[in-house]
């Protein structure tokens, strides 16, 4: 091999290693001022490499809120398809999922996540229907991607094993014992849906949807009021007791 060929070795060598080792604080100083309006919180600590590196999170992003520390690591051979392709996990006191996320020429989207979310994360939903619940909600394997400006294909599961519901009646908060749910993530028209059923009985309880726009929609049967023993309509189960539909960002 002549000499020219062991510089032009060395110099490749050189750039690989700094590349692969170069400093993730480094690259957030240089864009933190156009990028941190964006972000619905405070960057408190940005650390490791570009390629595999860690940030805490301050977060107030509605019923997100608190310190997260997200990680992830970067596959650069994806680069040669034209798509940025990242594993991710987020942990915080309310959350614990991993997963990855990509974005290239042929779309976006998220595959593989999984973890468990604190009940008090859908806090802002379940007060609509003055509900709060305790438990965690278990995301199993649910994948999304996104072409163009709608969903073009989704799965995986979202479950709750049941516990303990509060609600309200009149100026009084009850509990009773809900049973297990579990909903199915499917896309349709575009858009995500979450078919939701009670998992002793295998009965619907209605659904969840959410357009790329941000319009999210929820419909809710009679049958919940039923299983939590508060119906006075038995046998009418499939009517629609919810349907509501309401910008969400």
């Amino acid at each position: 091999m002549k000499v020219r060929s062991y510089i032009a070795l060395g110099i490749i060598s050189f750039v690989v290693f700094v590349v692969a080792l170069f400093p993730a604080n480094i690259v957030w100083k240089s864009i933190e001022s156009s990028v941190s309006a964006a972000i619905p919180g405070k960057v408190q600590v940005v650390g490791g490499t570009l390629w595999n590196g860690f940030v805490v999170l301050d977060l107030r992003a509605g019923p997100v809120t608190g310190l997260h520390v997200a990680q992830w690591d970067l596959h650069p051979l994806n680069f040669l398809l034209g798509e940025v392709a990242v594993d991710l996990m987020a942990e915080s006191e309310s959350l614990i999922v991993s997963g990855g996320a990509y974005i290239g020429l042929f779309g976006k989207g998220v595959d593989d996540l999984n973890g468990n979310v604190s009940a008090t994360m859908i806090e802002p939903l379940l007060k609509e229907f003055g509900a709060s619940a305790e438990g965690a909600l278990h995301v199993e394997n649910l994948s999304v991607k996104v072409s163009g400006d709608s969903v073009s294909d989704a799965s995986g599961v979202i479950r709750w094993d049941g516990g303990k519901v509060q609600y309200r009646s009149g100026r009084s908060s009850q509990s009773i014992d809900f049973p297990g749910v579990q909903g199915t993530l499917t896309e349709n028209e575009g858009a995500l849906t979450l078919a939701v059923i009670e998992t002793k009985g295998n009965q619907s309880l209605g659904e969840a949807m959410l357009r790329a726009d941000g319009i999210g929609g929820v419909k809710v049967l009679q049958r919940v009021m039923s299983l939590a023993g508060l119906s006075s309509a038995p046998g009418d189960d499939d009517k629609v007791l919810v349907n509501l539909q309401r910008p969400l960002f």
